[in-house]
Order: C-alpha cells, then sequence, then structure tokens
C-alpha cells in the first residue's frame, strides 16, 4: 500500500521520511512538495519524489495519484491554510487516497487565545470529517524544540520572563511526533481516532526554569508578568508587534490551561515512552547555552 507525505521537505515531513524508511519498501512511497530538488536523497533511495503545491490544486491529484494513505502535514499559512487544506484532501480523493491522517493542535476550538494559529486546524478537522474519506488526526502538543531559542534567552539573561502564570505546558519532541504519525500510516485499526500525541509531562514555568538551570548550569529565575507588561517589554526589545502579540497569546493559553493536556496515546501508538522536555534540552545543550 503506497504512502503519501505531504510537505515532505519541511523539519517534520524529513522525520517522518526517515521513519517511513525503515519500515516500508521505498518504491512505495510517495513524497511531496514544493521543492522536489531538496529531497534528491528519498529519490536515491527509491522513493518517488513528485511537485505538488497545496495553492495550486490542480497540481494534487497527479501528485497524490496512486497512493492509498497519506499524511497531511498543516502549513504554516495561517490565513490560508484552511483552503490549501481543503484543497489537499479534495484533491486526495479524487486521486483516491482512502485515508488521511492530518497532523493537528492541541483543543484547537473557537475561543482559544492564539485565535487561527488554533482554530483554523479546527475548521480542517471538520473538513476531513466530512469528506467522505478514513481520517486520523493527531493532535501535536507544541514541539519541545521550540522552547530551545526562548530557553537560551532565560539562560543568557538569567530570567524567565512569562505571563502564563500557574498554567501547565505539555511538550513534545518532533521525532516523536514522526513516529506516532508513521505508526498511524503503517498499522491498522486508527480510522476516525484522534490522538493528543504528547510528552510525558506538563511544566509549570517554575518547573520550566529550574529545568533550564538544571541542564545549563547556570541560575534562571522566574519573573511572572502581566499580558500588557510582557507586550511592552517584547516591543522595547525590538519585537515587532505581530511576533510580541502572538508570544503573549501563547502564554494566556498556557495560563487558561489549553496546552495542560498530557495523554498516553504515543505509547498505545508506538509501544515505547516519549521522550521529555528534559531529554530534547539535553540534546539542544549547545544551542541553550550558546556554545
Amino acid at each position: 500500500m503506497s504512502i503519501i507525505v505531504t510537505g515532505a521537505s519541511g523539519q517534520l515531513g524529513r522525520l517522518v521520511a526517515e521513519e517511513l524508511l525503515e519500515r516500508v519498501p521505498a518504491d512505495e512511497l510517495i513524497f511531496v512538495t514544493r521543492h522536489p530538488d531538496a529531497l534528491d536523497h528519498l529519490t536515491a533511495q527509491g522513493a518517488q519524489v513528485r511537485h505538488g503545491d497545496f495553492d495550486a490544486p490542480e497540481s494534487l491529484p497527479g501528485a497524490f495519484a496512486g497512493g492509498k494513505r497519506m499524511l497531511l502535514i498543516s502549513t504554516l499559512s495561517i490565513g490560508r491554510r484552511v483552503a490549501q487544506h481543503r484543497a489537499a484532501i479534495e484533491g486526495a480523493k479524487a486521486a483516491g487516497v482512502k485515508h488521511v491522517v492530518y497532523t493537528s493542535f492541541p483543543k484547537p476550538e473557537a475561543g482559544h487565545p492564539v485565535g487561527p494559529i488554533a482554530t483554523e486546524h479546527g475548521e480542517t478537522e471538520a473538513i476531513l470529517h466530512n469528506s467522505g474519506l478514513d481520517w486520523t488526526v493527531m493532535r501535536y502538543a507544541t514541539f519541545a524544540e521550540l522552547q530551545v531559542p526562548p530557553g537560551a534567552l532565560a539562560v543568557a539573561g538569567g530570567k524567565l520572563y512569562t505571563n502564563a502564570g500557574e498554567g501547565r505546558l505539555a511538550s513534545v519532541s518532533r521525532r516523536d511526533c514522526a513516529r506516532a504519525a508513521t505508526a498511524a500510516l503503517t498499522t491498522e485499526g486508527h480510522e476516525g481516532q484522534t490522538y493528543d500525541v504528547t510528552g510525558p509531562e506538563a511544566l509549570t514555568q517554575s518547573e520550566l526554569a529550574d529545568l533550564l538551570a538544571e541542564v545549563s548550569g547556570k541560575p534562571v529565575k522566574l519573573v511572572p508578568v502581566g499580558d500588557r507588561t510582557l507586550t511592552w517589554g517584547l516591543t522595547r526589545a525590538g519585537a515587532p508587534k505581530p511576533v510580541a502579540r502572538s508570544i503573549v497569546a501563547f502564554g494566556k493559553a498556557i495560563r487558561e490551561g489549553y496546552y495542560d493536556v498530557v495523554d498516553p496515546a504515543f505509547m498505545r501508538l508506538t509501544g515505547s515512552q516519549p521522550s521529555s522536555l528534559r531529554d530534547v534540552l539535553i540534546a539542544h545543550r549547545g544551542d541553550l547555552v550558546g556554545v
């Protein structure tokens, strides 16, 4: 059974490709991207690499031809991605794909503080549910690797500024997300299922500060601030206003419990324990301490 991966040249897509090549014959894999030249190494291994562009729906039935299961990796085009995802789902159906696995977001519901970053995933889930295709939704927790850049700033300055209050944040490594997606694509029984794919724990910001100090070997003090104060501080430090607003909205969502989801789905899917945030920070210690 041929498997399609969209967005195959992205960070998650490349990891999924590595995982699939360990489990599936290369000639049963179809990797779709806007940048086929970036995946010459997959072609060399015997996989098919095809051009496909969600903004050019006419390109998609041909790109997906011959595939039966597809991993639809969500795009980053906020404001356009519902239309992009709809085009991908319709293109998959036209090409004869039977089952779509979609990479979604925790609690992608109306009223989410991060707005369309979350709610567009909910809209895509609804499109998929009504598509007539078999579907599986993977609601990935925040990528643990995204904690490294702000963690490095906290380590460098010795202070972790946050508006997240006492809220908890669960995270998951990209590699574990790839492993979970690979399991859903290569094993049976996942039709109509929604999985919350998370790491083993959700941490408060105080626990995060302690973890950053432990891994870096440098003191990190927690500094709680309000939404307006954090917005002012970020813009004063040079962050563009849209970026500052997004960071503040993320903290508000943590504070209100939107990311406090820990689930054993990863274990059920893969039979192994997920990596912790501590594992990921140790793996990126050099970036964390700036060496």
